[in-house]
């Protein structure tokens, strides 16, 4: 196994580890921490998790040749960033105005 290799695999767990503790502290979520969590998935700008998800997809396709595996590499960074983004901003927005109003 190359040093890259072992890198990314121990990185990839790292992660793992990271977002099953952030699963564990959802339990009973308050409204406030489901609004804390959608900042923390996608936060409208550039640092939310889904953000940081998508980069990396990206990531995997640079220097690929046209075709249909980038192809595939692009559209689904821009699902995560793009769309699932957008909804949850939504959502969040939703979820804020009935807080607001109870």
């Amino acid at each position: 196994m190359s040093a890259e290799t072992e890198r990314i695999r121990r990185a990839a767990a790292d992660a793992h580890t990271a977002l099953q503790r952030l699963t564990a502290a959802t339990a009973g979520l308050t409204p406030e921490g489901r609004t804390v969590l959608l900042e923390a998935l996608h936060d409208g700008r550039t640092d939310g998790l889904l953000v940081v998800l998508g980069g990396l997809i990206t990531a995997t396709g640079e220097d690929l040749p046209e075709g249909a595996a980038a192809e595939d590499i692009d559209e689904a960074a821009a699902y995560i960033e793009d769309y699932a983004g957008q909804r949850l901003a939504r959502a969040r927005t939703t979820l804020t105005a009935q807080e607001d109003r109870t």
